[in-house]
């Protein structure tokens, strides 16, 4: 599950499930896929915007600055951007304090 200890154990586990979906679609082995058909994926797992901007806010916060096409498709399929900014500092912040390097903008 996503570590989100604030979100229902059954919203994490939509985060996780769309986590695989939008990294497929955005980065992965599916990423030269339409982008009508990413969304479609994205929409058969959720559409609630919140939980969009959660997973957008993961894929901002990532350490090796390669996740902007996820991003993109998460916005584009309807993500809360605010949420998204929100989560991705929180996100950022647990990272760092664990130790993780940002080198890139």
């Amino acid at each position: 599950m996503v570590h989100v200890p604030s979100l229902p154990a059954a919203d994490r586990l939509v985060l996780a499930e769309l986590s695989g979906v939008a990294g497929r679609y955005g980065n992965g082995t599916d990423r030269d896929r339409p982008r009508d058909e990413a969304i479609a994926a994205v929409h058969k797992v959720t559409t609630d915007p919140r939980l969009l901007g959660v997973q957008a806010g993961v894929a901002m916060a990532d350490p090796h600055g390669i996740s902007g096409p996820t991003v993109e498709l998460l916005e584009a399929a309807g993500a809360d951007m605010t949420v998204a900014a929100e989560h991705a500092a929180e996100v950022r912040e647990r990272l760092e304090a664990q130790g993780t390097r940002y080198d890139h903008g």
